[in-house]
């Protein structure tokens, strides 16, 4: 039995698997043409299938299937009853699509505007571009999944780390930029510094090294004044009145160091009892209004 089976021709096989999946694309196919996916006046959907089912059932034809139910969330999306409905199933139609290809990155991309900017509801965003993340290298995801959690949830030190992943896989050059202000207003500048220098070591472009040089010279700045108006909060709070100058706070162990600017110069407190300099710097610092971008 076992010699019969070997001599059965490859070709006979995957004319079998191709004759099998071409059945369950068009038997996927009609079920929607039956029951079409249209929402109930509460914007529903019903019941749908088990994607990860479909997935393995598809026999290498993800995409056609995915297609499939693509084209009918689309018309979910548009339809009347689910728009005044806020769109209650498009994370399950979202999670639907992806399951069946995880790769299919123009559905992350899609259903999380949809989610994130017409439901309003950032979360389930979140959800849907972690999904991706971990099944695409596409920079446009990441960069996505970085937006919401610094502009939504602003919870500045993960997006910066998604758009540094964005960046890495080819997103635009402004990223970095973006990049660097996040880690600084999450309070971690030297992460910031880290991530300029680096870029410096590669950067060729004249114009790009004059920016990345002008940044770094910012998060510097920003680092310094922000250690000593913390210094300078801690010294009143203890001795009922503002320190003198920044040498004050290190002698009175405010401060371990006395911390020099870019170009070597000492910081000063300024008369309204923050720490300044006369060096130009762009102050770093994000002020986003609670509750995201709305």
């Amino acid at each position: 039995m076992a010699w019969r089976l070997n001599r059965i021709p490859l070709e006979a096989v995957l004319l079998v698997c191709v004759l099998f999946a071409g059945f369950a694309v068009r038997a996927t196919n009609q079920a929607l043409e039956a029951r079409s996916i249209e929402s109930a006046p509460n914007g529903e959907v019903g019941v749908l299938p088990d994607g990860q089912v479909l997935h393995v059932l598809s026999l290498g034809f993800e995409r056609v299937v995915a297609d499939l139910f693509w084209i009918r969330t689309i018309y979910y999306i548009g339809d009347e009853n689910a728009s005044v409905a806020k769109w209650p199933a498009a994370e399950r139609l979202s999670d639907l699509v992806t399951d069946v290809d995880p790769h299919f990155d123009s559905a992350y991309v899609v259903m999380a505007s949809v989610l994130g900017q017409l439901r309003s509801d950032p979360d389930a965003a979140i959800r849907v571009l972690e999904k991706g993340t971990a099944n695409s290298d596409y920079w446009r995801i990441h960069f996505l999944l970085g937006f919401q959690y610094f502009l939504e949830k602003h919870d500045y030190a993960r997006g910066a780390e998604c758009l540094q992943r964005a960046f890495d896989l080819g997103g635009p050059a402004y990223l970095q930029f973006l990049i660097t202000r996040l880690y600084s207003s999450a309070g971690d500048p030297n992460t910031a510094m880290q991530f300029i220098a680096a870029r410096l070591q590669t950067e060729e472009q004249p114009p790009v090294r004059e920016l990345l040089e002008k940044r770094y010279v910012a998060l510097w700045i920003n680092r310094d004044l922000h250690a000593i108006d913390t210094a300078i909060e801690s010294y009143k709070a203890k001795h009922k009145r503002a320190p003198k100058d920044v040498r004050e706070l290190v002698r009175t162990g405010f401060l371990e160091s006395l911390p020099r600017d870019p170009k070597g110069g000492e910081y000063a407190i300024f008369a309204d009892g923050k720490a300044g300099t006369e060096l130009a710097y762009e102050n770093l610092e994000l002020k986003l209004p609670r509750g995201g971008s709305r």
